[in-house]
């Protein structure tokens, strides 16, 4: 009863510190696994009873990532397990070979791949080498290799893209009977074992990291631009607030380049943020539909994209830290067929360069 408490403490323990991690998907990953075997056969079965005593196993695995839902996974463990009916005794010492295959919840389908953990079910294929000894004889008998079938299930709880902590349970059918050295006349499979670990893993993260910053552009939010919040500059994500609502919020009359008075509230908020970075700079670039003639969409993108860099200039801006370029209409981001359409194409765009 006591090793049952125990061990329910140190799980939920481990589970509490460790629900708040984010996970990230990893290239290629190895870990080592701490547990404890519980036998099932004809002299006992102590299964998730635990009444026999901890039989301590040390596993490794190494996993590549294969697509958003699957790892492919080697896993080797070592470990002892021995039992007795008050009449018969034995030991077995286990060497377990494993390939097995994950299906990760985590998969952007049940789960976002960053979610805060990670679970997954897993089924393969093994082979297994066992050192029997009757413990009454103290006869060792020759090894013995045979085919088991591993299945389980597991949480992985990333504390970092390179760090994580699993907890699994890992249950071996044995295709075999001589595990503890009885037969059972019934021609039966009987034997098997089940592996509950606490595994710690390091995440090899592959890939080019474009900017420098020590992100792999995968997991990089900014892949060109170098910073320390989540790779990208550190007010970033509220500057990228502050482009949007004057993305939104940038009307001009019909036909023309003058800017609606209802636009200049979103710009000067722009401008406040310019003022309050002096080494940043605005990329500002006129767009328009494919109505009117090519020579029209350009004239007209390219007057509103100066009015925009003129409206910004006049509130104290230099206008060296402001550039200006038109594109017509040689980059819809929406379907010009649909009047919807159309207003999306017909914009200017302002970026900020870092």
């Amino acid at each position: 009863m006591k090793n049952k408490v125990l061990i329910a403490i140190v799980m939920a323990s481990l589970f509490v510190t460790n629900v708040i991690a984010q996970n990230k998907t990893e290239n290629f990953s190895i870990g080592l696994q701490f547990g404890t075997i519980e036998y099932s056969g004809e002299i006992v079965q102590e299964i998730f009873s635990f009444d026999s005593g901890i039989h301590p196993s040390l596993g490794l695995n190494i996993a590549k990532y294969v697509t958003p839902s699957f790892n492919l996974r080697g896993s080797f463990r070592v470990g002892t397990v021995d039992g007795s009916n008050g009449i018969y005794s034995f030991k077995n010492r286990l060497f377990d070979i494993n390939v097995l295959l994950d299906y990760k919840f985590n998969n952007g389908y049940i789960l976002k791949e960053t979610s805060m953990f990670a679970p997954y079910v897993f089924i393969g294929a093994g082979d297994a080498l066992s050192m029997y000894t009757n413990k009454i004889t103290g006869i060792e008998e020759q090894p013995l290799a045979y085919f088991n079938i591993p299945m389980g299930a597991g949480i992985k709880l990333n504390l970092t893209s390179e760090m994580a902590i699993s907890i699994e349970t890992h249950y071996n059918y044995a295709i075999t009977d001589e595990l503890d050295g009885v037969i059972s006349g019934a021609n039966n499979w009987d034997d098997s074992f089940l592996y509950n670990s606490i595994g710690f893993n390091y995440n090899f993260i592959s890939g080019t990291d474009s900017d420098g910053d020590g992100i792999k552009d995968k997991y990089d939010k900014c892949p060109n631009i170098s910073g320390s919040n989540k790779g990208c500059p550190e007010d970033y994500f509220e500057h990228i607030v502050i482009l949007q609502n004057a993305q939104k919020g940038l009307f001009f009359n019909t036909s023309s380049s003058v800017i609606k008075e209802e636009s200049f509230a979103v710009l000067d908020k722009i401008v406040e943020l310019l003022n309050a970075n002096k080494d940043l700079e605005l990329d500002v670039t006129g767009h328009a539909n494919n109505l009117g003639g090519e020579a029209i969409n350009l004239k007209l993108s390219n007057e509103r994209a100066a009015a925009v860099k003129t409206y910004i200039e006049s509130k104290g801006i230099e206008g060296a830290r402001i550039s200006s370029k038109v594109y017509g209409d040689t980059k819809a981001i929406a379907n010009n067929t649909t009047e919807e359409g159309r207003i999306q194409n017909r914009r200017v765009e302002i970026r900020i360069k870092y």
